[in-house]
């Protein structure tokens, strides 16, 4: 399988290229940058040194000519290059948020103006463990954002539950690398170091995807409140969920049987974001809390693996009918 990262130079393109570089069903792979085209990959994404030394080249026709094409573009980026994809039949895994709404309206709205509005129907959220026979037959996945990709598999299992799951309450946590590469003062180290920063309270973008996804999954309308939480560690989020009810079910049990074949989703009492740190894992524990008479789940994930580029090439793997774990087989060191 030949393979091109469209935008490879971020911190999500070099993700996956360390990925792929390991992956054993890989043939070519093609890496393009605008900025970088002609330096060598390995001076930018420095570990891997005499690992891919190969040179960023210019997005062109050829550099398209592969496989599959992950698309690693800012948003706004990917729908001007995905449809012409789509129509030579190649297949795309596309990392922005452009083909994540069906209402394309709900994407203008925090995204700006839709290209190829046509295809947003077409395209497959990728989560796979709610789409995976639907990813396995389309050409276009839209990988889902990292902070909806915790919270909506901590919230699946209380499905069919007798709970009034309307409103969702979300404190999430993330590490310094969901910002991107690119320094900005609110990302300095001296200014996250020994801080917890607040921001987009309200009206952080990924909130309307976590209520799309779940509405649709719950079949009610689920209002999300979401408040993201920047943290002095490099990578990980860490999603504390509040859904009110009380039930007798013994939820770990449940959480346990529906997950029980998921090779990603490990439910545990102990969801630390150490333990997914460089995985493609997401750890998952929930309490039934009688005093407050609510489920309080807490979900953790690396935010470049299983909320980015793991989850992206465990896409991959199910369109091209390849083993789902392929290449994706890394446990977290300890300590």
């Amino acid at each position: 399988m030949d393979a091109t990262i469209v935008g490879g130079s971020g911190y999500t393109g070099g993700e996956l290229l360390r990925i792929l570089v390991r992956h054993p069903k890989a043939g070519n792979i093609t890496v393009t940058s605008t900025q970088h085209a002609g330096k060598k990959v390995s001076s930018i994404h420095t570990n891997l040194r005499g690992v891919y030394d190969k040179e960023f080249k210019v997005m062109s026709e050829k550099t398209l000519d592969a496989d599959v094409v992950f698309l690693a573009t800012p948003h706004g980026e990917s729908m001007n290059i995905a449809p012409k994809l789509v129509e030579k039949g190649v297949k795309v895994v596309d990392l922005s948020a452009d083909y994540r709404f069906k209402d394309v309206k709900v994407y203008e709205q925090f995204y700006g103006k839709h290209a190829s509005p046509g295809l947003c129907r077409q395209a497959v959220y990728g989560l796979p463990e709610i789409n995976r026979s639907k990813i396995k037959k389309t050409q276009l996945v839209a990988n889902p954002g990292c902070y909806p990709t915790s919270v909506i598999l901590g919230v699946l299992p209380l499905k069919g539950m007798n709970l009034k799951i309307e409103k969702v309450t979300v404190d999430s946590f993330s590490g310094t690398s969901g910002a991107g590469s690119k320094p900005t003062e609110f990302t300095h180290h001296s200014e996250v170091d020994e801080n917890l920063k607040v921001y987009n309270v309200g009206k952080h973008r990924h909130r309307p995807e976590m209520e799309a996804v779940l509405s649709e999954q719950l079949n009610k309308k689920v209002k999300v409140s979401f408040t993201p939480t920047l943290i002095p560690v490099i990578r990980g989020i860490q999603s504390n969920i509040h859904i009110s009810g009380k039930s007798s079910i013994d939820m770990m049990k449940r959480y346990k049987k529906i997950y029980k074949k998921e090779p990603f989703v490990r439910i545990t009492e102990m969801p630390y974001i150490k333990n997914v740190a460089n995985t493609n894992f997401c750890d998952i524990g929930v309490w039934q809390d009688q005093n407050a008479g609510e489920v309080t789940v807490v979900s953790v994930i690396d935010n470049l693996v299983k909320g980015a580029a793991g989850q992206a090439v465990q896409n991959m793997n199910i369109m091209q009918r390849f083993e789902e774990t392929e290449g994706l087989k890394n446990i977290a060191g300890h300590p």
